[in-house]
Parts: C-alpha cells; structure tokens; sequence
C-alpha cells in the first residue's frame, strides 16, 4: 500500500490509511472497522488507540500541530 497525500491543515490529514510522524519519531496508521470506528496504530509497538466515532474525535483527541503527514509504504513479506 501506498500512501500519497499531501495537505496543509492537519485537520484535513486525518484519514483512513494515513501515516502521521509524531515529534519523537513514531509512526502512527489511521485505520478503521466496519463499524464504523476509527484508531491510531502505533507502528512501533504495535498498540492501537481507539475507538473513535468520527474523526473529529480522534482529531481532538490526538491531533498535534507537530504530527506531519509521512508518505508511507508497506510491505508485507
């Protein structure tokens, strides 16, 4: 999977799929389920945060101005 986005509010960045680099160099992919909810998967440790209804609520609940969108590529092997 790829990820190519480019945006330049945060607020709109926070989507389904997307890699956001913290200050401390972690990793976090924005997933959801087919209830409708959404998490944060810190790629690092492999422990998800969660659940959200909307992404307004995770927004305000782990957006950071310092948070950067980070065009990301998975391979599973």
């Amino acid at each position: 999977m790829k990820i190519n986005y480019e945006s330049d509010s945060s607020r709109n960045m926070y989507q389904v799929g997307d890699v956001i680099r913290n200050s401390y160099k972690d990793l976090f992919l924005i997933a959801g389920n087919p209830e409708g909810e959404f998490f944060v998967v810190n790629l690092r440790t492999n422990l998800a945060y969660g659940s959200y209804k909307t992404m307004d609520d995770l927004f305000n609940d782990l957006g950071d101005e310092d948070y950067i969108l980070v065009h990301a590529e998975i391979n599973v092997l």
